[in-house]
């Protein structure tokens, strides 16, 4: 599966007025979503880049020969997402007599979790942004340890909240991420109990949020479906012009692949922009 994106930026201010624009544009009601994002990584270092040809003489030449082009295979950031119900939210409103414990265990009882893998984005020049992408639909049971049996390692999680519509095959995303506040490097998998909706502070300081306007497509090497929807979501473009600016970011922003640490260096704590 492939993905065609643009994206923009609302600043917190015009939230609302969007919601009511795209609301008119769509022709329909916002859909609510809430997600957790928790952020695995291999448990498999990626070799140093070069290593391959550091390897001695002739014998280097037969590996390079006979090996993956390009080098050794990169290794990818996934996440597993779980989509929280309206119950995550409205805990807070809850009256007093309710328990908060039960209402975060309805939280985690009714939520549905899926896993994800996002390529790093083509470096061809379309007029949107392209990415192969795959998810594995619902996960049953222990979502957890099915990334731990993958050969995965815990490395943090967010929230991601906003609204959604569908315009024809393009679906539109206004949204923006959260996090609890404090560092949790120490922790080692992910937390069993959520924290309250209310206690989740925006990644960006501004408030801001992000617009996505994504089509699927299966393959690319069908011109025609690849050259349709890239019109329909460049025609969202422009109907969106002087409202929301959509743009194509720079492909490396969306790197997803995991970056080669010489030993006894950390690396940077911002994992959870691996998105």
């Amino acid at each position: 599966m492939y993905e065609l994106l643009l994206y923009g930026q609302v600043p917190q201010t015009r939230h609302e007025q969007v919601l009511k624009v795209l609301a008119g544009v769509a022709a329909m009601q916002p859909r609510r979503i809430v997600k957790r994002h928790i952020v695995y990584r291999p448990t498999r270092e990626p070799e140093e880049p070069g290593s391959n040809l550091r390897r001695g003489g002739s014998q280097a030449v037969a590996v390079k020969n006979t090996a993956r082009p390009g080098g050794s295979k990169p290794l990818y950031f996934t996440h597993l997402v779980q989509r929280l119900p309206e119950s995550f939210e409205r805990e807070n409103t809850r009256s007093t007599e309710d328990d908060p414990a039960v209402a975060k265990q309805d939280a985690v009882s009714e939520s549905q979790w899926s896993h994800e893998w996002h390529d790093l984005p083509d470096p061809v020049d379309r007029g949107v942004l392209v990415r192969q992408t795959t998810n594995s639909g619902a996960i049953e049971g222990n979502a957890h340890a099915y990334a731990i049996a993958l050969g995965n390692k815990f490395v943090s999680e967010f929230y991601i909240e906003g609204n959604q519509y569908v315009l024809g095959n393009v679906v539109i995303f206004l949204h923006r991420i959260l996090h609890e506040p404090g560092v949790r490097s120490l922790e080692t998998e992910p937390k069993i109990d959520l924290p309250s909706f209310s206690a989740l502070s925006p990644l960006d300081p501004s408030g801001a949020y992000i617009l996505e306007a994504k089509i699927r497509v299966q393959d690319l090497n069908n011109p025609a479906l690849l050259d349709t929807g890239i019109q329909e979501l460049q025609g969202f473009k422009k109907h969106m012009k002087g409202c929301v600016e959509l743009h194509v970011p720079d492909r490396l922003t969306l790197d997803t692949r995991v970056k080669y640490q010489p030993r006894g260096i950390a690396p940077p704590n911002h994992q959870v922009a691996a998105r």
